[in-house]
C-alpha cells in the first residue's frame, strides 16, 4: 500500500481473487474487511500509517457513485472502529483521523464538514478535554480542539477564501453546541473554541447566530439531547436552554473581535428589551410571543440583567461607518442606543408620549394595525409614574430642542457652546436611563426623575452654563462692577440668596454618587460619561463629596452611614429586594466629613477609627448572638423554660422526663424550627457579607472618578487640592483587611496618575503651594511604610513642579547684604569725596537664602540627620536631587553644615548625607553655568568641613573605620566634581595634609580618596 501516486494506481490485478468489487475498493461490500484492516493498522501510534492517507484521498477525491460516500465511511468505519472502542490507541488514532479529514473538508468539500462532528467524536472529545490532564487523550483532544479553531477561523487563497472559511465556522459552532455537543461546550471543555470561532465569523454570519439564539430563546427548545442538558424536566430544560441562549447574546455584545453591525445589535437590545419589561400577548412587526406560555420569573429577571449590561457594552465602544469612526454610545444616525430604545418603548406601549419636538405632551394614538403586536407591561404603571415618565419625555424634548438650536447659531464652535450643548446631553443620558429603570424600579425611578428635574433646573436656570463658583458670568460682572463703585444694587439681597444656593455642579456631583452606589455597570459607565461633561466645572466641595464616600468606615457600619434607610411608604413595593441600593444621603456626608476632619488634625494614626469599627462590629455580633439565643428559647418552648430553672444537679434525674415529653411528631417540628433558625442565620451572615462588597465597591468605583479627574484637568488648581485626602485614605486604610483593595487602588491611582501627571498643574498663590508642601513632607515624617514614604516624595515633586511652573520665585535663590544698603529713593548728586568715601568703604558681606521650597526640604533633611526615630527615606532628596539636579544643589550646603557641626547622632546617616550630595553632583550638568558655580563654590567650603568632621573615628556615633571608608566613592565623586568646577586648590590641599596626618587605619581607608586630592 506504500504507494506515492495510489489515486492513479490499478488496484484490480491485486484485488481479484480476494476482494468482491476489486475496481472500487470503498465499495460498501468492502466494510468490513476495510475496517478491519484500519484497525490492525494502530500499532504505528502514534503516527498514521500510510494507509488511512491513501484511504482518506480516495475518500475525498472518488467520483464513482459505488464508493461509500463521507457520511458512510465515517459512521460505519471511523465511529465504530476507533471513537466506540475501548482502546486509548485507537481512540488517539481516531483523534488524528478526524485532523486529517477536517483539512480535507476545508479545501474540498466544506458541505460535508458536520458529517465528521459525529455523536461518538463529540463524546470522546468533551470527556478527554473536561477530565484535565489526568486524562489520557488530554494532549490529543487539546491538538484537535485547537486545529477545529483554527482552521475555522483561517481563510484561504483559494477562490472560495471567504465562503470557505466562513461558512466552516459557523458550521462548526452549529456542531460544537448542537445535538450531538453540548450548549455549554467551552466552559464544560475548559477552552474557548466557539468563543474563538464567533469571533471570527463576519457581520452575515454573527447575524445568522444571533437567529439562531433568538428562536432558542422563543422556543425554550434546543437540538441538545437531554443527556447532554443532564435535566429531566422539560421546564427546566427549557430554562436553562434559554438562559444559557441570554449569555449568548450577552457575549456577542461584550466580545471585542465579533464584528459589531448597528443592525444586529438592534435587533438583540430590543429583544432583551421587550422580554424583560414587557409580556408579549400577541406577535407582530419581528417581535415573537414565548412559545409555551411566558417566561419564567427566574428566566425573565436574568433577561432584564442581560439587556442592562449588554447596553452597558454598547454604550463603551464606538461603530465604524465607512473609515469615521463614531461616538461611544452612538448609533449611526447620531443617536443614543438609550434613545432608540425608549423610542421602541414608549411605542410598544399605546398610552406613551412620544418624543416628537413639534407635539410635545400629545398622546400617541393606538394603531388599529393587525400585524401590530400587543404586549404590557410586566409591572403595571400607576399614575405617578406615568406622570413622572412623561416629565421625563417632555424635558427630553426640550433638551433636544435646545441642542438643535444652539447647534445652528453662529456661535456653536465656541467653548461655551459647546460646553452647553455636552451638559443638555448629559442630563438628556441620565433621563434616559432612569426612564428605563420606570419599567423596573418605578418607586426609586420616580423619586429619582424628580431629583433630575429639580437639579437641571438649577443648572439651566438661565440657559447659560454653571461656573465653579456658583455665579453666572452676568452675576459676576454686575457684582464687580458694583464693588468696584462703592455701591449695592437693588438686586444685591436676591444675589445675596443666590450665593446661599447649592451650587449646581454639587448637586449634579451629588446625583451622580447616588447612581453610583447602584451595583449596575450601565449606571457606571453612565456616570463616568457625565462626569467628564462636568469635571471642568468642579469645585473643592464637589471633590469633597467624593473623597466623604472614601472616609466613610467599611463594612456593615459603612453602609448605615452611607446608604439612607427605606421609608416606611416604600414597604410594600421593594421591601424584599436584596439587590436595591439606596441612595446617599449628603447631609450624612457632611456630618462625617466634619468628624473625620477633626481626627485628621489630632492624629493622622486610624488606630482609633479601627477600634470604634471593631466595637461596632463586636456589637452586632452580640445582638446576633442574643437574637440566636432568644429564638432557640422560644423554639424549645416549655421545655426551655423548665430547663431553665432547673438546678444542675437536678438535669440529670429529669433526663427521662424530658425525653419522654418530646414526641416524634414535637422532635420533628423542632427540628424544622431549628433548622429554619439557622438558614435565617445563614442568610443574614451571607447579606452581611454582600453588604461589605457592596460598600467596598461603591468605594473602588469613587476612586474612578479622581482618576477620571485627574486625566481629564491636568492643569486644573484643584489636583493640588488631591493629595492630602488622596493620602489620608491610604495611611487609614494601611492596617484594615476590609479595606486592602481599597488601599491598593489609591495607591495605584497616586503612584501612576496624580503623581506622573506629564502637564503641570497651577498654584494659585505661592503661600498655597509652600505650605502644602510642608503637609506633604511632614506626612513623610510620620509615613508607617516605606511605600508611603515613596508616594510623598513623589507628590513633593510634582508640588515642586508646579510652583516653579507658576511662581518661579518659590525655586530661586535670594542673595542680600548683611550692610545697611542706600534705598533707591535717596538720589542727591554726591561729591567727589562722597564718591572716594564710597570706593574706600568695604563691600557689604553677601547673604545667600535658599529659595522657599529648599527650605522645605532642609527642615525634613534636618529631621532625617539629626533624629533618631525620623521616618523620613533618603529617597526625599534623592528623588529631588535626581529630578532637579539645580535645586538639589542648593540644598547640599544644608546637609554639608549639619554634617560639619556634629549634629548627626549615627555614622550611617552621615553617609547617607554623603551619598545624597554625590548623587546630585553626579546629575548635575557638566556645563554649569553662573549660578552653579558661585553654588559649587559656596558649597566647597561646607562640605571640605563636613569631610573633616566625619572622617575621626567616634565609636558612639557608630563612625567607624569601616563605616568612614564607604565615605571614599561618594567624596572622591564630589572633589572630582569641585575640580572640574574650578574649585579653590589651596583649600583641597589643605583638606589632604589634614587627612594625611589621621591615624594609619584612617588614611589607609582613605587611600581612595587621597588619591582624588
Amino acid at each position: 500500500m506504500k504507494i506515492k501516486n495510489h489515486s492513479k494506481f490499478d488496484w484490480s490485478p491485486l484485488l481479484k481473487q480476494s476482494w468482491e468489487k476489486p475496481n472500487c475498493i470503498l465499495h460498501p461490500a468492502h466494510n468490513s474487511r476495510l475496517q478491519n484492516i484500519l484497525k490492525d493498522a494502530v500499532y504505528t501510534c502514534p503516527k498514521l500509517h500510510p494507509l488511512f492517507n491513501a484511504i482518506i484521498d480516495a475518500v475525498f477525491h472518488t467520483s464513482s457513485s459505488c464508493a461509500l460516500s463521507l457520511h458512510d465511511f465515517w459512521s460505519i468505519i471511523i465511529d465504530d472502529a476507533f471513537f466506540n472502542s475501548n482502546s486509548h490507541d485507537r481512540k488517539f488514532i481516531g483523534f488524528l483521523l478526524f485532523q486529517l479529514c477536517l483539512s480535507h473538508a476545508f479545501n474540498s468539500r466544506v458541505d460535508d464538514v458536520g458529517v465528521l462532528f459525529s455523536r461518538p467524536f463529540l463524546r470522546c472529545l468533551i470527556n478527554s478535554l473536561a477530565k484535565g490532564d489526568d486524562a489520557v487523550l488530554n494532549k490529543a483532544a487539546k491538538a484537535t480542539a485547537k486545529q477545529i479553531s483554527l482552521i475555522a477561523t483561517t481563510t484561504t487563497s483559494t477562490t472560495t477564501t471567504t465562503t470557505t472559511s466562513r461558512q466552516l465556522g459557523l458550521q462548526v459552532v452549529f456542531q460544537l453546541i448542537g445535538k450531538n455537543g453540548h450548549q455549554r461546550f467551552d466552559s464544560i471543555t475548559k477552552t474557548r473554541t466557539v468563543e474563538l470561532i464567533v469571533a471570527g465569523l463576519n457581520e452575515s454570519d454573527v447575524d445568522s447566530y444571533v437567529e439562531y439564539l433568538l428562536k432558542l430563546v422563543v422556543t425554550g427548545v434546543s437540538e441538545s439531547s437531554s443527556l447532554s442538558l443532564g435535566e429531566s424536566d422539560e421546564a427546566k430544560a427549557s430554562s436553562t436552554t434559554r438562559m444559557w441562549a441570554l449569555d449568548q447574546l450577552h457575549s456577542l455584545l461584550k466580545a471585542p473581535k465579533v464584528p459589531k453591525s448597528e443592525a444586529w445589535i438592534k435587533k438583540v437590545l430590543r429583544f432583551l428589551c421587550v422580554h424583560s419589561l414587557f409580556i408579549v400577548e400577541k406577535s407582530g412587526n419581528g417581535i415573537e410571543k414565548i412559545e409555551g406560555g411566558e417566561l419564567g420569573s427566574e428566566v425573565r429577571e436574568y433577561c432584564r440583567g442581560r439587556f442592562f449590561a449588554g447596553l452597558a457594552e454598547v454604550n463603551g465602544f464606538a461603530l465604524t461607518v465607512g473609515d469615521k469612526k463614531l461616538a461611544p454610545g452612538v448609533m449611526q444616525n447620531g443617536e443614543y442606543w438609550s434613545y432608540d430604545l425608549m423610542q421602541f418603548i414608549l411605542e410598544l406601549d399605546g398610552t406613551a408620549l412620544t418624543f416628537t419636538a413639534g407635539t410635545p405632551g400629545k398622546k400617541k394614538t393606538t394603531s388599529s394595525n393587525p400585524s401590530a403586536p400587543i404586549v404590557r407591561p410586566v409591572n403595571a404603571l400607576e399614575a405617578r409614574t406615568l406622570e413622572a415618565r412623561n416629565m421625563a419625555v417632555k424635558e427630553i424634548i426640550s433638551y433636544r430642542t435646545k441642542v438643535a438650536s444652539l447647534s445652528k447659531s453662529k456661535d456653536s464652535t465656541t467653548t461655551t457652546v459647546s460646553s452647553t450643548i455636552a451638559q443638555y446631553k448629559s442630563f438628556e443620558l441620565l433621563f434616559l436611563h432612569v426612564l428605563l429603570q420606570v419599567y423596573t424600579e418605578p418607586v426609586d425611578a420616580v423619586n429619582i426623575l424628580d431629583e433630575l428635574k429639580s437639579c437641571a433646573d438649577l443648572v439651566f436656570s438661565d440657559n447659560t452654563p454653571p461656573t465653579p463658583s456658583g455665579a453666572t458670568p452676568q452675576q459676576k460682572k454686575k457684582r464687580t462692577a458694583a464693588e468696584m463703585n462703592g455701591t449695592k444694587n437693588n438686586d444685591d439681597d436676591e444675589e445675596d440668596e443666590d450665593e446661599d444656593k447649592p451650587n449646581p455642579v454639587d448637586v449634579i456631583i451629588d446625583i451622580l454618587l447616588s447612581f453610583l452606589a447602584k451595583p449596575s455597570a450601565l449606571f457606571r459607565g453612565v456616570v463616568e460619561n457625565v462626569f467628564k461633561v462636568f469635571a471642568p466645572l468642579l469645585t473643592e466641595s464637589g471633590l469633597g463629596l467624593v473623597f466623604d464616600i472614601l472616609k466613610a468606615k467599611s463594612g456593615v457600619a459603612g453602609a448605615e452611614e452611607l446608604f439612607e434607610e427605606e421609608g416606611d411608604d416604600d414597604d410594600d413595593d421593594d421591601e424584599d429586594d436584596e439587590d436595591d441600593v439606596e441612595e446617599i444621603d449628603a447631609s450624612e456626608f457632611a456630618n462625617g466629613q466634619a468628624g473625620q476632619d477633626e481626627e485628621e488634625d489630632d492624629d493622622m494614626d486610624s488606630d482609633d477609627s479601627d477600634d470604634d469599627d471593631d466595637d461596632e462590629e463586636s456589637e452586632i455580633e452580640e445582638d446576633n448572638i442574643d437574637e440566636l439565643k432568644n429564638r432557640l428559647m422560644a423554639a424549645l418552648g416549655g421545655v426551655a423554660g423548665d430547663a431553665a430553672d432547673m438546678n444542675p444537679d437536678d438535669m440529670a434525674a429529669e433526663d427521662d422526663d424530658d425525653e419522654k415529653s418530646l414526641g416524634d411528631d414535637e422532635m420533628e417540628a423542632f427540628d424544622e424550627k431549628l433548622s429554619a433558625i439557622f438558614r435565617e442565620r445563614k442568610k443574614a451572615k451571607n447579606q452581611q457579607r454582600d453588604t461589605k462588597q457592596q460598600v467596598l465597591h461603591f468605594k473602588l468605583r469613587a476612586v474612578d472618578l479622581l482618576d477620571i479627574y485627574i486625566r481629564k484637568q491636568p492643569t486644573n488648581p484643584l489636583i493640588l487640592s488631591l493629595i492630602m485626602p488622596s493620602l489620608a485614605i491610604i495611611l487609614e486604610t494601611a492596617e484594615s483587611e476590609e479595606s486592602r483593595e481599597l488601599h491598593t487602588k489609591m495607591c495605584t491611582l497616586v503612584r501612576t496618575r496624580l503623581g506622573q501627571i506629564k502637564e503641570t498643574p497651577t498654584v494659585d498663590t505661592l503661600e498655597n503651594g509652600i505650605a502644602l508642601l510642608k503637609q506633604v513632607q511632614e506626612l513623610a515624617a510620620k509615613a508607617p511604610s516605606a511605600s508611603v514614604a515613596a508616594l510623598c516624595s513623589q507628590l513633593s515633586l510634582l508640588i515642586t513642579r508646579a510652583i516653579a511652573h507658576s511662581h518661579p520665585e518659590g525655586v530661586a535663590i535670594t542673595t542680600t547684604a548683611s550692610g545697611q544698603v542706600e534705598p533707591p529713593s535717596a538720589k542727591k548728586k554726591k561729591t567727589n569725596n562722597d564718591k572716594k568715601a564710597v570706593a574706600a568703604a568695604p563691600s557689604p558681606a553677601v547673604v545667600v537664602k535658599s529659595s522657599p521650597v529648599i527650605q522645605v526640604y532642609a527642615a525634613s533633611m534636618l529631621d532625617f540627620m539629626t533624629r533618631k526615630k525620623s521616618k523620613i527615606q533618603t529617597s526625599l532628596f534623592l528623588d529631588l536631587c535626581n529630578r532637579h539636579p539645580a535645586l538639589g544643589l542648593q540644598l547640599l550646603p544644608d546637609i554639608a553644615e549639619c554634617i560639619a557641626k556634629g549634629q548627626v547622632e549615627k555614622g550611617f546617616k552621615i553617609v547617607q548625607g554623603f551619598n545624597v550630595m554625590g548623587a546630585c553632583l553626579q546629575k548635575l550638568p557638566v556645563k554649569d553655568n553662573a549660578a552653579n558655580t558661585d553654588a559649587l563654590a559656596r558649597f566647597q567650603q561646607a562640605f571640605l568641613a563636613a569631610l573633616l568632621e566625619s572622617t575621626k573615628v567616634n565609636e558612639e556615633k557608630g563612625m567607624t573605620v569601616a563605616r568612614i571608608k564607604e565615605l571614599v566613592k561618594p567624596c572622591a565623586g564630589i572633589v572630582r566634581r569641585l575640580k572640574k568646577a574650578g574649585g579653590s586648590e589651596a583649600d583641597l590641599a589643605n583638606v589632604k595634609k589634614s587627612l594625611e596626618s589621621r591615624d594609619d587605619d584612617v588614611k589607609t581607608a582613605l587611600k581612595g580618596l587621597l588619591a582624588v586630592f
